[in-house]
């Protein structure tokens, strides 16, 4: 019978691929846990968003807006304009978290985009913007970037 003799310089070499496959390993298995990770925080991020958007003040909003009734007091309406400003407040920062990638674009897209696009598009709410950007131009900008952003993906789904 043969027997095997392995040298020491043989063997270090077989721990060192084991350790190397070892290594990748940890760092796979490291990358999988921190993209698991960031995906339950966006979705703990859009349950936290969808539950502000779902209060009774922004859904009583959100429904005025999507049936094209007067918003403000002084339109007939039966919101403040810090009532509207809470809300846009809540894009402001929906669009923050977006592009810091906290929350993916398609989760973005299908959870606010109608919602968004609606409010976007209101008349109402575009006077108001202007009304308020005279004294400050910087004003609820995310709120213009996250709807044209959303525009843009709205018209790529629509051709693709």
């Amino acid at each position: 019978m043969k027997s095997i003799e392995i040298k020491w310089k043989d063997f270090e070499k077989i721990l060192r691929i084991i350790e190397v496959v070892a290594i990748i390993g940890g760092v796979m298995f490291a990358a999988v846990q921190i993209r698991d990770l960031r995906n339950d925080q966006s979705a703990q991020l859009m349950l936290e968003f969808n539950k502000e958007l779902n209060s009774d003040l922004n859904a009583n909003l959100i429904t005025a807006i999507e049936d094209n009734k007067p918003i403000l007091k002084e339109s007939g309406g039966e919101f403040t304009t810090t009532d509207v400003d809470r809300y846009l407040g809540v894009y402001e920062l929906l669009n923050t978290v977006s592009i810091t990638g906290l929350i993916s674009d398609d989760m973005l897209y299908n959870a606010f985009a109608y919602d968004i696009l609606k409010t976007y598009q209101n008349q109402e709410i575009k006077n108001y913007l202007a009304k308020i950007r005279q004294e400050d131009s910087s004003f609820f900008r995310g709120v213009d970037a996250l709807a044209e952003d959303l525009l843009k993906a709205e018209v790529y789904k629509n051709n693709h």
